[in-house]
């Protein structure tokens, strides 16, 4: 989503055309393209480079193509470093390909709308969520919090770069977000972990495990973003959850600790962080 985010952003500006080489896929054990679940565009380049997948004709340029990871060419952009690269935006060409994560706001800055239209289910919410969504909708003051282990915690790789976060960091987001909105707050919690966050928070008053579909593994996302306020994990899927929410009111806390420390002693995250929310140390 940052990927397409952030040519969206660039297409935004340039006035041109996005379109998404979703090949790397095909060997990606760690998860399925799922891009497709969404309102938006499924404009994917083919060899043929001539028609899009879903028989659209090609008819403007396009400036992405998503996760391919090849030798650099002309008009090829590999993004430099994790923050924000101010040079993007000067990018010049007729094709223009992208490289990168742009796990940052300002790569799209100015395009929102458009973004919040398009990252939208593309079909109604399975049984499961739409109870959940129902529950969240009755609450006077819902905090999404989410807990994210699966890969970081099973996959030496993402565990070499991503921590999972303590019991320290949620403890002191709960306790100020309950003093922020006072005691009456419902904590809906989010995991790839159901069962050991159930364990964990069983001590955290109005809290409830939201279990749907884990074919449907979108759905979470979109009721984080019906939750009024959040309380993320070092995770873009939560990341995304919050920024979904169109509120200008919304509290979102986040946790300061991204990567690593390993990680975080060579890599600059502030820009990761849209104005207003709350970074823990």
């Amino acid at each position: 989503m940052f990927q397409y985010a952030a040519a969206c952003g660039l297409a935004h500006e340039r006035e041109a055309h996005v379109l998404m080489d979703v090949s790397a896929f095909e060997s990606y054990a760690l998860r399925a393209y799922e891009l497709s679940r969404l309102c938006l565009p499924q404009d994917i380049h083919t060899d043929s480079s001539e028609h899009l997948r879903n028989g659209w004709a090609l008819n403007a340029p396009f400036i992405r193509r998503l996760m391919r990871r090849g030798t650099q060419r002309e008009g090829a952009y590999r993004e430099p470093h994790f923050h924000f690269d101010k040079n993007f935006f000067a990018l010049s060409g007729d094709e223009i390909t992208l490289d990168g994560y742009f796990q940052s706001p300002l790569y799209f800055t100015g395009c929102e709308g458009v973004l919040r239209e398009r990252f939208r289910p593309a079909e109604p919410l399975g049984t499961a969520a739409q109870g959940w969504s129902d529950h969240i909708g009755a609450s006077r003051r819902s905090v999404s919090l989410h807990v994210r282990r699966g890969d970081y915690v099973s996959n030496p790789d993402t565990a070499a770069v991503h921590t999972t976060l303590g019991d320290g960091y949620y403890r002191r987001a709960t306790e100020l977000m309950r003093r922020i909105l006072g005691e009456e707050v419902d904590f809906f919690l989010f995991s790839d972990a159901p069962d050991f966050v159930e364990q964990a928070f069983a001590d955290l008053p109005r809290s409830r495990v939201v279990r749907t579909d884990p074919a449907r593994s979108w759905e979470d996302m979109f009721l984080m973003a019906r939750c009024h306020h959040h309380i993320i994990a070092n995770s873009s899927y939560s990341w995304w959850g919050a920024w979904l929410n169109p509120s200008p009111d919304k509290i979102v806390i986040a946790p300061g600790q991204w990567f690593t420390s390993e990680k975080l002693a060579t890599t600059n995250v502030m820009d990761l962080y849209p104005e207003g929310w709350i970074i823990l140390k």
